[in-house]
């Protein structure tokens, strides 16, 4: 046991599993007799990694410790001090659950039980509310999701490939491979290590391996083959099991995302899944917040734009304790039910539901000359050749690619090579006449044929500004199947937005078959993507149609009257800055 002047450390508590395994954790303490109130972390992510637990998820441990809470950080199955094989997902429910009858036996607490953390650390807590256990009082999932096949490893049939190996190489690989190595065949074990420092050596090369899933992956991380097989995706659009169980539930829930991060999409169906939860007349809860983040980069600076000091992160530990403050005492938050930043404006609002009341639907339809408010008669058609390989590249947008944290590939970035290719399409509206706010989800309904047996259809939501540049801001995909050239419709979820278009702004709409590398390439031959070798890429002519019996469009949600500016999150109570350390 480690003392300090702020704390008591308890370091590698072994805690018992329901089947034997033993998990491990650091505890701190505050000073004082106790009991206290337990603030739980259960990361794959080594404990000991203060980097890991607080950055990324806002929390400041000396202010929850000063506020009165014991900290307890824990290994999950399989990962560093815990013992166990890690299989993501698997165990989380049934070793958080064993974890939380854990700790309301010992005397440190109090029988209360908070939980915090974002990303993967989100999803343990997800897993164990969606229990409804005793003691678990209230949860914080920062940048997560509660599906863990669509919105977390596919989108609409395309799998997250950008995220998923990089997932693997930075931060799953190197220690599942520690720990397995002595139990693999030499050649295996020689195959997985080599690949591996293949990929920490040029991340964006790994990208371009084909076959993406072979054996080497496998021996690396077993998972891989879940995750790389296209069966597996067909099956994510069903995998509700969490969110049912969770719309039951009546555990308070501050979820908190961001527009540029990978999992907003499922944050904001997290949020709307314990919204329902209450009747129009009770008193909700739950609060959403929005910001501009990123994964992993919740800095004021996304993409190629600085948006202010108040777009960071810096009052998210105040949120978090002052939320888990009211849920032990049975009130209600005074902070309004959702926050949300806009972008175009770089200003925080304040509105009491999601989604957000009195929006207004909006129809552009796609014509040869752009976007337009009215439908078009004149059929007509663009053609364009994809070619996987040479798809469009990313550019920007809610991925997770080599270096996030430095906020070089994600959020607003500037598309001019992107549209300058001619396998990309653009459809732009006049300049607005008057400000535009688009907040709320964005859907593309296209009308299209293609040569190929399958292939991706691309959409991203851009503003262009009275220069010519054009941003990007939301995108989508949808993973199709044709045949012979047949006229199909398919929809689109573009994806979530905050934008206030100003006067004299364009929108734009950008239709592409490719996302390499935050999607897996599409072969285009209607087998596996991510077991397609080099010479199993065909070409193909895809053609986007419009007119009276194929009425592509654009769907926005508008804002006619903006929801109060608001101050944003808020900063550290100043009993907490002036107590003694």
């Amino acid at each position: 046991m480690l003392v300090s002047r702020e704390f008591r450390l308890l370091d590698n508590v072994e805690m018992p599993m329901r089947d034997g395994i033993l998990l491990r954790a650091d505890i701190l303490l505050p000073e004082g007799d106790g009991p206290w109130p337990v603030l739980l972390q259960r990361t794959p992510y080594r404990k000991e990694d203060a980097f890991g637990t607080q950055y990324i998820s806002g929390m400041e441990f000396k202010a929850a410790l000063r506020r009165g809470y014991a900290i307890v950080i824990q290994d999950t199955r399989g990962r560093y001090g815990s013992d166990g094989d890690f299989d993501p997902f698997v165990h989380e429910g049934a070793d958080g659950a064993d974890t939380l009858d854990w700790l309301r036996q010992q005397n440190f607490c109090n029988g209360q039980v908070v939980m915090f953390g974002a990303s993967y650390v989100g999803a343990t807590q997800v897993l164990l509310a969606a229990r409804d256990p005793d003691g678990l009082v209230a949860i914080s999932p920062h940048l997560t999701t509660a599906r863990h096949g669509e919105t977390w490893t596919y989108r609409s049939g395309a799998t997250e490939l950008g995220f998923l190996l990089l997932w693997i190489i930075e931060s799953l690989g190197p220690e599942d491979l520690r720990r397995r190595l002595p139990g693999l065949p030499p050649d295996a074990a020689e195959q997985a290590q080599r690949v591996l420092a293949q990929m920490l050596e040029n991340p964006q090369k790994a990208y371009e391996r084909l076959p993406i899933l072979d054996d080497s992956i496998v021996a690396l991380a077993p998972y891989a083959r879940r995750w790389f097989d296209s069966k597996s995706a067909e099956a994510a659009a069903n995998d509700q099991e969490a969110l049912d169980r969770l719309a039951v539930s009546r555990l308070p829930m501050l979820v908190s995302c961001g527009w540029n991060d990978l999992f907003v999409e499922g944050s904001i169906e997290l949020f709307e899944t314990a919204r329902q939860r209450w009747h129009n007349a009770e008193s909700v809860p739950d609060r959403l917040i929005i910001g501009p983040w990123s994964h992993g980069n919740p800095s004021d600076w996304q993409g190629d734009f600085w948006l202010g000091y108040a777009a960071s992160t810096a009052g998210l530990c105040e949120e978090q304790l002052s939320f888990f403050d009211d849920a032990r005492a049975g009130r209600l938050p005074e902070t309004p039910m959702v926050r949300y930043f806009r972008s175009g404006s770089n200003t925080w609002h304040a509105a009491p539901d999601w989604p957000l009341p009195g929006t207004v639907k909006k129809t552009l339809f796609l014509s040869e000359s752009g976007l337009s408010d009215d439908p078009i008669s004149e059929r007509w058609q663009r053609v364009y050749q994809s070619d996987p390989n040479r798809p469009v590249p990313t550019v920007g947008g809610a991925n997770f690619l080599p270096g996030l944290l430095q906020a070089r590939n994600s959020g607003p970035k500037d598309q001019f090579a992107v549209e300058s290719r001619s396998d990309v399409l653009i459809f732009t509206s006049p300049p607005l006449e008057q400000d535009l706010e688009v907040t709320g989800l964005v859907e593309a309904n296209l009308w299209v044929s293609s040569s190929a047996r399958s292939t991706d259809w691309n959409a991203r939501l851009c503003a262009v500004d009275w220069t010519g540049r054009s941003v990007g801001l939301v995108d989508g995909v949808a993973r199709s199947v044709h045949t012979d050239g047949e006229l199909t419709e398919i929809q689109i979820r573009v994806g979530h937005v905050s934008h206030l278009f100003k006067s004299g702004d364009s929108i734009r709409l950008q239709i592409s078959s490719s996302n390499f590398p935050r999607f897996d390439r599409n072969p285009q031959t209607g087998f596996c993507p991510t077991t397609a070798g080099p010479g199993e890429l065909v070409v193909a002519t895809n053609v986007l149609h419009g007119g009276e019996q194929a009425s592509s469009c654009l769907r926005l949600r508008i804002i006619p009257n903006a929801f109060p500016v608001c101050a944003g999150l808020r900063r550290q109570a100043d009993r907490d800055s002036s107590m003694p350390l």
